[in-house]
C-alpha cells in the first residue's frame, strides 16, 4: 500500500513539475519570438508540441540530477530497435485506423466527399500537418507512457497502471468537441493499447508510431480528430449514419467500430504478451497482478 501510494504521489508531483515547467518554457518562449499561437492553427500544434517537449526533457533531467532517477529513461530502448518498434507500431496503426475507416464507410454511414477545386492544395497540407501530428504525438506519449506509467507500473503492476493511465489520458480529453461517455471509453481502450505496447522491446517509440499513424491515417481521409480549426483541404469524411456507428462529432474513434477494434487488439497483445512468457501483463487481467519489473 506504501509502495502505490508514493507510486501515485510521484506521478502527480512530476506531472504538476512538468507542467510548470512547459507553462514556464512557453511563457520564455513567447517573450522571445512573440505569440507563435496567432500564426495560424498549424502553427499553434506545432509550437505546442515541440515545447511541450522540450519541458518534458527539462523536467526528466532536473529529475534526473536531483534524484538519479533511471525511470526517466525506462522505454526507450537502442536506437534500432527503437527505429524497428516505431516502424512496427505504425504499420499496426495504419492497419487499424484503415480498418476502422473502411468499417465505417461499409455500415456506419461514413462518406468521402472530394472537392476538386481543393485537391492542390491536399498534399501539401498533410505533408505539413503528418510532421506536426509526428511531433504531438511525441509529446502525449513521452508525458501519458513514459515516466508516470513506469512508476505507476512500479507500484501497482503493469496492467492496473497502464489502466490508471488510460483512465487519466481518456479525462485529459475532457472537453473535446463531441466529448460522450462512448469516447472516453474508446480513448481509454485505445490508451490501454498504447501502454501495452510502451511494454514490448520497442518501448516508447513503438507507441509513438502506432499514435501517428492511428491520427495520421484519419487525417488522409479528412477525418475528425477534434482539433480545433484544423481541415484537410480537398477531402472530408463525413458521417452521416448514428453516432453510435459514426461517431458523431468527434469522428470515427467514437464509434461502435472503434471500439470493437480496439478490444480486439487488446486480445491479440494479451496473447502475444501471454505467449511470450510475460508474468507482469499491461492488460489489467486478475492473473497479471505480479511484482513488475518494467525496466
Amino acid at each position: 500500500m506504501k509502495t502505490l501510494v508514493a507510486a501515485i504521489l510521484q506521478v502527480v508531483g512530476y506531472l504538476c513539475a512538468m507542467l510548470a515547467v512547459t507553462i514556464a518554457v512557453m511563457g520564455f518562449t513567447k517573450m522571445f519570438v512573440g505569440d507563435w499561437e496567432a500564426g495560424g492553427p498549424l502553427l499553434d500544434l506545432l509550437g505546442e508540441g515541440v515545447l511541450t517537449i522540450l519541458g518534458i526533457a527539462i523536467t526528466n533531467l532536473l529529475l534526473f540530477l536531483a534524484a538519479s532517477s533511471s525511470g526517466v529513461t525506462d522505454g526507450w530502448p537502442a536506437l534500432r530497435v527503437g527505429l524497428g518498434g516505431f516502424a512496427a507500431g505504425a504499420m499496426a496503426g495504419l492497419v487499424m485506423a484503415g480498418s476502422m475507416l473502411l468499417l465505417t464507410l461499409a455500415f456506419g454511414g461514413g462518406r468521402l466527399l472530394l472537392d476538386a477545386n481543393a485537391a492542390g492544395a491536399y498534399l501539401p497540407y498533410v505533408a505539413q500537418l503528418g510532421g506536426i501530428l509526428l511531433v504531438a504525438s511525441l509529446a502525449e506519449e513521452w508525458v501519458f507512457r513514459g515516466y508516470p506509467l513506469t512508476r505507476l507500473a512500479d507500484g501497482l503492476g503493469r496492467g492496473w497502471g497502464n489502466l490508471l493511465m488510460a483512465i487519466l489520458f481518456a479525462a485529459a480529453h475532457y472537453g473535446s468537441d463531441g466529448f460522450n461517455p462512448v469516447v472516453m471509453l474508446n480513448i481509454a481502450l485505445g490508451s490501454l493499447v498504447l501502454g501495452a505496447l510502451r511494454f514490448t522491446p520497442g518501448g516508447i517509440p513503438t507507441a509513438w508510431g502506432f499514435h501517428f499513424a492511428w491520427n495520421f491515417t484519419q487525417v488522409l481521409c479528412g477525418a475528425n480528430l477534434s482539433l480545433k480549426e484544423i481541415e484537410v483541404p480537398g477531402i472530408t469524411f463525413a458521417s452521416s449514419g448514428p453516432p453510435v456507428l459514426s461517431g458523431g462529432e468527434f469522428g470515427p474513434e467514437a464509434g461502435i467500430v472503434a471500439t470493437i477494434g480496439t478490444l480486439v487488439v487488446l486480445v491479440l497483445l494479451t496473447i502475444l504478451f501471454r505467449r511470450r512468457g510475460a508474468r507482469d501483463l499491461p492488460i489489467p487481467l486478475r492473473k497479471s497482478i505480479q511484482t513488475p519489473t518494467v525496466r
